[in-house]
């Protein structure tokens, strides 16, 4: 997971850089915000990606302790 990490946050560094450019090379940002708008995206990013896993982590855990809960039997109607 940390090799999918490191690339997806890669692209979006990058994206960020070019969309901060388009905003500076109209003229809607100055280029000191340009450093900033892309470090709050990537800050962002990191907190999405850690709560996206821990969602799917809590997930799993709740599978794997079903799976060794054991079969409740029901006795059968008269």
């Amino acid at each position: 997971m940390n090799l999918l990490k490191s690339i997806l946050l890669g692209y979006l560094r990058h994206a960020l850089t070019v969309a901060a450019g388009y905003l500076l090379a109209h003229g809607l940002i100055q280029q000191a915000d340009q450093q900033v708008l892309i470090s709050a995206g990537l800050a962002l990013a990191g907190i999405a990606w850690s709560t996206v896993n821990k969602l799917i982590h809590d997930n799993e855990l709740r599978l794997a302790r079903a799976e060794q809960a054991p079969a409740t039997q029901i006795a059968p109607a008269k």
